[in-house]
């Protein structure tokens, strides 16, 4: 996601390593040669630095999110799941923003057919009340001493009435399907304004999750534009955040409830916010 997030905290942990992620849009690879590339790195990782049996877990985002609105090839999920029944290590997903309906399924790691030994949520599973929840197999948790686990964030009165509550709407208002849905109508229409600005190198995400890249001409990270496009629509209500290591990835992350109207609305509102930065220009040939 970027050292903003670990800048200034040193020393971290140790005995954590980072592999590639399958990021096909910055190598300017398909999505074949850039899963193929990142499990061999992974597989070069684990002769050079850290032994199979010293290893306790693979930890991956379903789809990235601070890391850049990045969805996990389903190939990519399921290398990874090979490799850790191979060497007998955990695989663990972070379900925090992907998961809870945002991707179209409940859970981001869906769209594989890679299953998780453990799985982490927070954040939707409560509309925003302070609670999460980690899930395994009785026999993963029973590892652990009776009392050793718990923390703030571990559960109230109020935030578990809050989840069971979204939950339900969750469950009777079919938002899961709504997110899909939305998601094919929020994405298509972001592609057909890719196709009308060069400044916008790469529209991608499944369901209610879709970021946005900005590169310059010849395609360097273009953080300038996304900031300002960022700021240019606020005034309509149209929020879009930026992530990614080099912040120009916008990102729109609409609410489950959204309807068919509001992402035409936002569509027109995002789409005036880059017109209003980069200028009206032409529709690229080809598209």
């Amino acid at each position: 996601a970027g050292t903003r997030f670990s800048a200034g905290y040193a020393p971290l942990m140790a005995g954590v390593h980072m592999s590639a992620f399958p990021y096909a849009y910055r190598y300017g690879w398909d999505e074949a040669t850039a899963v193929e590339f990142a499990l061999k790195e992974l597989d070069y990782l684990l002769k050079t630095r850290t032994a199979p049996n010293d290893t306790a877990a693979f930890l991956i985002e379903p789809a990235l999110g601070d890391g850049g609105y990045l969805p996990a090839p389903p190939a990519f999920m399921e290398g990874l799941r090979e490799r850790a029944n191979l060497h007998d290590n955990k695989l663990i997903f972070d379900e925090v923003q992907a998961g809870v309906g945002r991707t179209g399924r409940f859970w981001g790691h869906q769209h594989s057919a890679a299953s998780p030994d453990i799985l982490i949520t927070a954040k939707g599973i409560a509309s925003g009340f302070p609670i999460s929840a980690i899930a395994a197999s009785t026999e993963t948790m029973s590892r652990a001493w009776p009392g050793s686990q718990g923390g703030t964030y571990g559960g109230n009165a109020v935030a578990a009435a809050a989840g069971v509550a979204t939950l339900g709407v969750i469950e009777e208002e079919g938002l899961v399907e709504n997110a899909r849905i939305r998601g094919e109508q929020l994405q298509a229409g972001l592609k057909e304004i890719q196709a009308r600005f060069p400044v916008i190198g790469d529209v991608r995400g499944i369901g209610l999750m879709q970021g946005i890249e900005f590169t310059a001409p010849g395609a360097p990270p273009d953080a300038a534009t996304a900031a300002a496009v960022q700021q240019a629509p606020t005034a309509q209500g149209l929020l879009t955040p930026t992530c990614g290591p080099d912040g120009n990835v916008a990102r729109l992350i609409p609410a489950l409830v959204v309807t068919e109207n509001e992402i035409a609305a936002g569509l027109e509102r995002f789409e005036a916010a880059v017109a209003a930065i980069v200028g009206a220009v032409p529709a690229r040939t080809g598209v």
